[in-house]
């Protein structure tokens, strides 16, 4: 199974938009409980309230599970918008070695090099990781909960601006 698309995303765009690398655990979880965190994480990138951010192996490595569990073609097209709307960033030039499991460190390279604050993974080679070189490694849950209250201080910030001339 090959999955080729051409970015919807414009460098420009991506600015302002959250980036983020999605662990293949996340793929995998989303095509069995679509509604869960990992399948909302999915559409927000998919949505464009999050940008998604890939180098060739981690998208080789999602691919080549999701192939095992033969996804239903709705999700093999839900995964190909997926990464028409992420940003793919060729050949890495950053190389780390901080997780045991050596295949795990490509997450690292691919968020380093595209500039994601955040890996969302239920790995545990990952997460003990946390805050590597500036970059966080989340639960999807615990994501999803850290962006809405993201949102709540800064909602919260721009209704005391408005107050902030008395």
């Amino acid at each position: 199974m090959e999955i080729r698309v051409a970015p919807l995303v414009q460098m420009s765009e991506t600015r302002a938009l959250m980036k983020v690398v999605i662990d293949t655990n996340l793929i995998i979880a989303g095509r069995w409980k679509r509604r869960s965190a990992s399948g909302r994480i999915i559409d927000l990138c998919i949505e464009q309230k999050l940008l998604a951010v890939y180098s060739g192996k981690t998208k080789n490595e999602n691919i080549f599970i999701l192939e095992k569990v033969r996804p239903p073609a709705d999700y093999l097209h839900k995964i190909i918008r997926f990464y028409s709307r992420a940003i793919y960033v060729p050949r890495p030039e950053i190389r780390v070695d901080v997780c045991s499991d050596k295949s795990d460190n490509l997450y690292f390279e691919a968020a380093l090099a595209g500039g994601a604050r955040y890996i969302i993974s239920n790995d545990h080679h990952l997460l003990e990781h946390d805050g590597y070189m500036g970059v966080r490694v989340m639960r999807p849950g615990e994501f999803l909960r850290h962006i809405k209250k993201k949102q709540e201080n800064k909602k919260e910030e721009s209704e005391q601006a408005e107050y902030d001339w008395f």
